[in-house]
Formats: structure tokens, sequence, C-alpha cells
């Protein structure tokens, strides 16, 4: 009798022990489906996230690259009028360089001008004052008719030795900076051509025109120029 109680009850505890391995088996895989299911979810909801910040970035890229290019054409609209004169020693135009500025020009282009061109305001570039032993910054001209303006550019091209009382000047375009880094980038390709006696020539904003064999053609990049091997 107590063999058949002993035998009953290792029964028992073999039986007890077989169903919490089970129950533990199944808690263990709920709790895994469980688990699995809730960072599915997680990550679900992170990609949904990413791609809705992604989306929004690509929208501000492309509006910030619209407004810069809103600002850069309003710089440039608002510099068209202007020119700038390099070479003039610091303090040579006094107190009031706009007179000054009309006086200078006037001589040399009393053929082409018939008066005295009109000039808005004419100031040093606003940076700090050289050294002495630096160059002296250029004096930005602003026209108040861009005929006049076009018309001392033009003149401007077609002298290339400009002196004022011993002074060698040059008279430029007033460019934005972003159009002048631009135009600035075909120097070596220019520089080439120029030793090649290639006729070339810039338009606006930054493109290079080139006049070889009676064929003329335009590029918009040094790369596209060097790419072509016109050197």
């Amino acid at each position: 009798m107590a063999e058949n109680e002993s035998v009953s009850a290792q029964l028992t505890i073999e039986s007890l022990v077989k169903e919490l391995e089970r129950f533990r088996k199944d808690m263990t895989g709920e709790f895994m489906e469980s688990g699995l299911s809730d960072h599915s979810d997680r990550i679900a909801q992170l990609e949904h996230d990413v791609s809705a910040v992604q989306s929004k970035l690509t929208t501000m890229e492309k509006e910030n690259i619209a407004l810069k290019a809103s600002v850069e054409d309003l710089i440039s609209r608002s510099k068209r009028h202007n020119i700038r004169v390099v070479g003039l020693p610091e303090g040579l135009e006094g107190k009031n360089a706009r007179e000054f500025m009309t006086n200078l020009l006037s001589e040399p282009l009393g053929d082409s001008l018939t008066e005295p061109p009109e000039l808005d305001r004419a100031h040093r570039s606003l940076r700090p004052r050289p050294r002495a032993e630096e160059s002296p910054r250029p004096l930005i001209i602003r026209f108040h008719r861009y005929i006049v303006k076009e018309t001392v550019m033009s003149w401007a091209k077609s002298h290339k030795d400009i002196s004022y009382k011993g002074h060698k000047i040059k008279i430029y375009e007033d460019f934005s900076t972003e159009v002048a880094k631009k135009r600035a980038a075909f120097n070596k390709v220019k520089s080439l051509l120029y030793q090649k006696g290639v006729r070339f020539g810039m338009l606006y904003p930054a493109r290079l025109r080139v006049s070889r064999n009676g064929v003329e053609r335009i590029f918009d990049s040094p790369e596209a120029a060097e790419t072509y091997k016109l050197l």
C-alpha cells in the first residue's frame, strides 16, 4: 500500500513538472510573439515618421533653392546700374566721391556722352580700410540711367589701358558675389584661350562664348569647355 502511494506521488510530481514545463513554453512563446509584434509596430511607426521627415526635408530643400535663386536675382537686378572702378588710391576721391567720379568719367568719355553722367551714388566697397601696403578698395558707382552705364562699359572694354594721374585703373561690372564666383571659375580656361589666340567673351550671368574657325559655341561651365577639348 505504501509502495503504491509512493509510485502515485512520483507520477503526480512528474506530471506536475511536465505541466509546468509546458506552461513555461507556452508563456515563452506568447511573450516572444507579443514582443515581436510590439517591435514590429514600433519599427513600422518609425519608418513612417522617417518617411514623413524626409518628404518635408525634400520640400524645404526645394524651397530653399528657390529662395536663394530669388534673392540672387534681386541682388543682381539691384546692381545692373553699377560699375566697379579698381586702382584708384584710397582718399584720392576726397570727401565727395560722386562729384569726383562724375568728373573722372566725363574727361575721357566726352565724345561718347552728350552730358556728364548722372550718378546716384559713389563710394568705396564696404570693407575695412586697407593698410598702406594693401591694394585700395574698389569704388562702386551707381548710374542713374542704365544706358549711360552701358556706354561707359562699352568704352572701357575698347580701351584696355586706362589711367588717371599716373594710376592705372580698370572698370568692371559690379556683379553679385555668387555671379562673380561663377565667372571666376572660367579664369583658367580664358587664360588658355587667350594664349592660343582664340576669341572669347563672357555672357551674363556666367557663360563662356567661344568663336573659333567661324563656329561659335557657348558653354555653361568650365568643365563643359574642357570636355569639348577646346584647349
